[in-house]
């Protein structure tokens, strides 16, 4: 499922929401739209291995942070933000780009708290998913 064409450009914002800017938005309107378009009846169980294989990563992310397992961390993390790009969830891309760097440097044991961000992260994209999809 590659996403090459689509762009990261913020400059056609749509949103109405005036309080935020697109990269505070849970999930990108476009992008969601854009995959539930192209993948019609398919999009519900996409979402659903997303959510569950999401789910399952950061289980890992808190393992690989516990063990301080940089490698596993690293994919772990670019597993995550992959799969969120494609949905369009924009803030957990990047945490998982934090996370990414994070491992890089070697440093994957200090991040307790970006993996509780994340986790936090993943739950507001459910509850902003179920809610676009009228779950």
């Amino acid at each position: 499922m590659a996403n090459t064409h689509h762009s990261n450009d913020s400059t056609n914002n749509t949103n109405n929401n005036s309080s935020s800017s697109a990269d505070d938005e849970v999930i990108n309107h476009e992008q969601f739209e854009d995959m539930r378009d192209l993948l019609e009846e398919d999009f519900a169980d996409l979402i659903q291995t997303y959510i569950i294989d999401s789910q399952q990563r950061i289980k890992l992310l808190r393992t690989t942070q516990a063990s301080d397992d940089n490698a596993n961390g690293f994919e772990a993390a670019h597993a995550l933000k992959g799969a969120s790009a494609n949905v369009g969830a924009t803030h957990l891309v990047t945490l998982s780009e934090q996370l990414q760097e994070a491992c890089r440097k070697r440093n994957i044991g200090q991040q307790a708290k970006l993996i509780d961000q994340t986790a936090i992260a993943l739950q507001q994209v459910e509850l902003e998913i179920h809610k676009r999809l009228g779950q």
